[in-house]
């Protein structure tokens, strides 16, 4: 009898055991079902900061980027629109996604034939994200009096508007985090707004310092990234807790955020001081401090992690950081009031939206 009692208890303590690892690698998706917001305050500490390089999860090996050029290439530019601002890249290479921020009008276009075609947003569209499978487009927007602020979603096959889903004050560029959920910085809330991909409804909120702009997310998925422009911060945020675990000082004004695809760099924009700095992304370590063009907005990092292409509004040109060095290795000349830049997934093109050139600067960036 005590044997089988001991027996008991044990397939009872292994049956808990396995319950409560089931319940632990669903808890992000339950917090995602659960409509109650989950804050945090702007200099909260609470945890250990994430240490060390992210990398990507085993099984996941992409192709190798090809080379990119010190020096990019210009290849045409395509008239578009009245003011082009947001821009992303289809998962094919084949479609590029541009918000009009004069207009009510996001573009679709060709990149092959030049073709393109609109599809109506509610109100004036200003910053984009794509899923990962290219199936929806996420577009902020909001309207100069700060009205209309919103989050549309396309779909992307059918051209149509799915659903506008209301937020915070002055949403700004979204991202899609590895799981899927939508991360919407809102520029007049000091606040992240998370949404869920499937239900289209709000998932969570994380508190920032004033006023995020970018977020962006390291190749694994643990650590997110905002920058706080008007506070000169940026914050690290663990993604499966959403929560803060460090802001930290910038130069001033940040403005877009990149992560190299190795996940060893984090490359900032300091709109207002015209320099980019490049920071360790596990300790946040400052590595180098770059003088660029004036006003430097937009920042993409090219597949193989060699160079930052940073979009310099006020002075119309593209500065190439080589990120081991942390030098300038050349500037070229784009459209007028250049603004957001995009990478191809293949590593070959990048595209930047010239606001008031209404023109988008195609540029050839790998040696393929």
């Amino acid at each position: 009898m005590a044997g089988v009692l001991v027996a008991l208890l044990l397939l009872a303590g292994a049956t808990y055991a396995g319950v409560r690892f089931v319940l632990k690698s669903d808890e992000p998706e339950a917090a995602s079902r659960n409509p109650a917001p989950a804050q945090s305050a702007p200099g909260q500490t609470a945890g250990a900061a994430p240490t060390g390089p992210a990398t990507e999860p085993a099984g996941t090996q992409q192709p190798a980027a090809p080379p990119s050029l010190a020096k990019p290439v210009v290849l045409e530019q395509i008239t578009l629109g009245r003011e082009p601002e947001g821009v992303a890249v289809a998962p094919d290479n084949r479609t590029l996604y541009v918000a009009d921020q004069d207009s009510k009008d996001v573009h679709f276009v060709d990149v092959q034939s030049k073709q393109v075609s609109v599809v109506k947003v509610p109100n004036t569209p200003r910053f984009l994200a794509l899923s990962a499978d290219g199936g929806r487009l996420y577009v902020s927007l909001f309207e100069n009096d700060f009205t209309g602020n919103g989050l549309a979603v396309i779909d992307t096959a059918n051209r149509t508007l799915v659903k506008t889903i209301r937020t915070g004050p002055r949403p700004f560029e979204p991202a899609v985090a590895p799981d899927g959920k939508v991360w919407v910085p809102i520029h007049n809330g000091a606040r992240v707004e998370i949404y869920d991909d499937k239900t289209l409804t709000e998932a969570a909120r994380i508190s920032v310092p004033p006023n995020p702009h970018w977020i962006v997310f390291t190749p694994d998925g643990r650590t997110a990234f905002t920058a706080n422009h008007e506070s000169s911060q940026i914050s690290v945020v663990s993604v499966a807790d959403r929560l803060v675990r460090k802001n930290f000082k910038v130069g001033k004004s940040p403005h877009a955020l990149a992560v190299t695809p190795d996940g060893k760099r984090l490359v900032a924009t300091n709109y207002d001081l015209d320099t980019v700095e490049i920071y360790d992304t596990g300790d946040q370590r400052l590595i180098h401090k770059v003088a660029v063009g004036k006003e430097p907005q937009a920042v993409m990092v090219s597949g193989d992690s060699r160079h930052a292409y940073i979009v310099n509004e006020g002075s119309d040109n593209l500065s190439v950081i080589d990120l081991s060095s942390g030098r300038v290795v050349s500037t070229v000349r784009v459209g007028d009031s250049p603004r957001v830049n995009a990478l191809s997934p293949d590593g070959k093109r990048l595209y930047v939206t010239d606001g008031r050139g209404k023109t988008v600067t195609v540029l050839r960036v790998s040696e393929e």
